[in-house]
């Protein structure tokens, strides 16, 4: 059940010790008496021209007991709630309802919640974690107003734009400030931020753009821009983070294509940071992650003239009498020519699902003249594959289009997620360098400990699948990204999920496991290494080395710098060690 993974969240959230009285000590919560009064949330509404909104569960309808029911409505949302799309297109949900505390899931007929809970009717439909009060901001003087009324009230912020990072994009008690709808795009054929710097094709975006809003307008200009693997992921988020995505490995990571922003920060001002102007806090949001520092209303990256691009798809099983440690050898060995590739140009992805077991591996050959011309410059994969024919069984496939953007088209709905809210995941990853893959047994081992394996699951949960992103900025950037990217070969993840009528002793045991087997693991391959924030382990140890490594101390200090009242908190976030989030949800400081 979802409520085994919440257990564990507000367990490691409530391992700091923290002060427990104070009207300073804690943020104003909903049930306190600070709470701002119903006449103050009406001033509020007038001072951002009626863009106040005052949350209501969008699955509200589906609940009996609410005066918002609506049969039709619900069977809408039953439909719509596993989309993507849904989830980024509302003001209040978030794409995994955990981080809600699974407040108000869908309801089929019959009571059962949409991933799968017998008893959801009767738990009711809460806010959770959800802001009672949201923002649709569409101006800086909306942004600037919330975080006025913020700062005098001691309440929460909530930045949302899409919501991908849903641990990030809901907090209990807070002012929620959506980005979303702000939508303004700008092209330069040159554009120079300042004096130190040379002059690039860019883009201006606001701070709601998505990958595919920003893909088809550079697409105008017969251009094309860093952006993720998920058509509905919002640049701004993804970027600051790091961001890989399909042109990364060979234009850079998303952080280091950010040429210049527009900040507001905590006390209300509006900031352009760039090279020249702002420049520590230019430094911090090009890898340091968001919501922590500011808001970023708008963003200016780098564009590229648009390239042709080959797709070689390399498809690779086990032969029949190929063993399990002759299999996990065989791809660790693999990775090796595969690291050498990267360092010619090499960028793609891959997956490893099982049983049957699956490699499928995904090259990307920018400004190739063919399909053919594509394959021939992987040619050193394919003869490494033939020599190991006896064990492995390869299918090779191959796709040209003349614009990277056409490519853009054809792969957009096969990232689109299908089965948004409707299962629990829980994942290990790790930057694994160069290093890391030469110990070829040690490698291989971990790979078995945290792939697939020959069985098919019996017990709701699914096998484990490998993801491996191998279109890595090698290029190194004066920005706050963690330097083992630089060294890495593969962002690998282990993932598995499964629904609520899973037992919860299975799935704690599925998530310690996952924690503590599988994720150790991979911190014993690469021990000096560490992970993507985005994609990480929401409890990652030692998360302030492993998401920055020897930047932390510097963010930590610009943090200190921009938001020395810590108005701004979330999760594994630059500066979050000072709060600890209590088990009802409110927010602390920590001794």
């Amino acid at each position: 059940m979802r409520l085994a993974l919440w257990s564990l969240l507000v367990t490691t959230l409530s391992s700091s010790v923290y002060t427990s009285d104070g009207k300073d000590d804690c943020k104003c919560g909903p049930s306190d008496p600070c709470w701002p009064s119903v006449k103050e949330w009406d001033a509020l509404n007038q001072t951002v021209s009626g863009r106040l909104l005052k949350t209501v569960p969008p699955a509200a309808v589906c609940y009996k007991s609410r005066e918002e029911y609506n049969e039709k409505k619900c069977k809408e949302i039953l439909t719509e709630w596993t989309t993507d799309t849904f989830h980024s297109g509302n003001p209040f949900s978030v794409h995994d309802p955990t981080w809600s505390w699974d407040a108000c899931p869908p309801l089929y007929p019959d009571g059962t919640g949409i991933s799968g809970d017998p008893d959801a009717e009767s738990k009711g439909c809460s806010l959770g974690t959800l802001s009672p009060y949201v923002i649709n901001a569409t101006t800086a003087k909306h942004v600037q107003s919330a975080l006025k009324f913020a700062a005098k009230n001691n309440l929460r912020i909530n930045v949302k734009n899409t919501g991908h990072n849903p641990e990030k994009s809901s907090a209990y008690g807070s002012l929620g400030i959506w980005t979303h709808n702000m939508k303004d795009f700008k092209f330069h054929k040159s554009f120079k931020s300042c004096e130190r710097t040379e002059p690039h094709m860019a883009g201006t975006v606001g701070a709601g753009f998505q990958d595919g809003e920003l893909f088809e307008a550079m697409k105008k200009h017969d251009a094309i821009s860093v952006g993720g693997t998920n058509m509905d992921v919002g640049i701004t988020g993804w970027s600051v983070a790091g961001g890989h995505g399909y042109g990364t490995g060979i234009y850079g990571m998303g952080s280091d294509n950010i040429i210049e922003a527009e900040v507001i920060t905590p006390q209300g001002d509006i900031m352009k940071v760039n090279e020249c102007e702002n420049s520590d806090l230019f430094w911090a949001i090009r890898g340091g992650g968001g919501s922590t520092f500011g808001v970023i209303i708008s963003m200016t990256v780098k564009a590229y003239p648009m390239p042709s691009v080959a797709v070689i798809n390399f498809d690779v099983s086990p032969k029949n009498g190929t063993s399990t440690k002759q299999w996990w050898t065989t791809v660790a060995r693999l990775h090796k020519k595969m690291a050498d590739l990267q360092d010619m140009g090499y960028a793609g992805y891959y997956t490893i699902t099982g049983n049957p077991m699956l490699w499928h591996n995904t090259v990307f050959v920018y400004n190739a003249t063919s399909a053919q011309d594509g394959r021939k410059k992987v040619l050193p994969l394919e003869t490494a594959l033939q020599k190991v024919d006896y064990l492995v069984k390869t299918e090779i496939s191959e796709l040209y289009t003349d614009t990277w953007y056409q490519l853009i088209e054809q792969l957009g709905s096969l990232t689109a997620s299908t089965d948004v809210g409707k299962r629990q995941t829980v994942r290990a990853s790790r930057l694994v360098t160069r290093k890391a893959i030469d110990d070829t047994g040690l490698f291989a081992q971990t790979l078995e400990k945290i792939g697939p394996n020959e069985l098919s699951s019996k017990n709701g949960v699914t096998n484990p699948s490998i993801s491996g992103t191998m279109t890595i900025g090698k290029k190194p950037a004066d920005n706050a990204l963690n330097p083992v990217w630089r060294d890495t070969v593969v962002h690998l993840i282990s993932e598995q999920n499964w629904n609520d009528t899973l037992p919860s002793d299975v799935a704690e045991k599925t998530i310690d496991n996952m924690i503590w087997d599988k994720g150790y693991a991979l911190r014993q391959l690469a021990p000096d290494s560490g992970a993507y924030i985005n994609e990480a382990d929401p409890y990652e140890p030692n998360w302030q080395w492993s998401f920055w490594g020897p930047n932390y101390p510097r963010l930590l200090s610009i943090k200190e710098k921009y938001d020395p009242d810590n108005l701004f908190w979330c999760r594994t976030c630059v500066g979050s060690e000072k709060f600890s989030q209590k088990q009802n949800g409110s927010l602390c400081k920590a001794l």
